[in-house]
């Protein structure tokens, strides 16, 4: 029960100290400049990855914000296990709302691009996060 509570903590929260995203957010913008060569695609490729930037950034600030939450729950000594089952339902809400609009974000962002160039995008994007992670 106990293990089943970490990892539901983990899966709600976040792991903690990595960055969700981080491949979409630092890596994936160059690639896409240099894939995509016709102009109108590429622009309007870029722009889905800004919005889907923006709402990683808002995922992120917010398990900042509900960890925080959560510590100060663990923190006092007189809250109730209705707090908590409150809290984490709370939070499992946002992060299902959360997904569905990283979901359709990343498809409208696909309209404009072809299955080989994001295939060639995300390659590339793997190869930079990799090779910043040997430095």
């Amino acid at each position: 029960m106990i293990a089943a509570t970490i990892l539901a903590i983990f899966i709600i929260f976040g792991a903690g100290g990595g960055v969700f995203g981080e491949l979409m957010t630092k890596y994936t913008k160059d690639p896409i400049k240099t894939t995509i060569v016709e102009d109108d695609r590429r622009d309007k490729a870029l722009d889905g990855l800004g919005d889907l930037k923006d709402a990683i950034k808002d995922f992120n600030k917010q398990v900042s914000k509900d960890i925080k939450q959560f510590d100060k729950l663990v923190n006092n000594f007189d809250s109730t296990p209705e707090e908590f089952n409150q809290m984490v339902s709370n939070v499992f809400a946002k992060r299902q709302q959360e997904v569905e609009k990283f979901w359709e974000l990343r498809s409208a962002m696909l309209t404009h691009i072809k299955a080989d160039e994001w295939k060639t995008i995300i390659s590339s994007a793997k190869a930079k996060a990799e090779e910043k992670a040997k430095k």
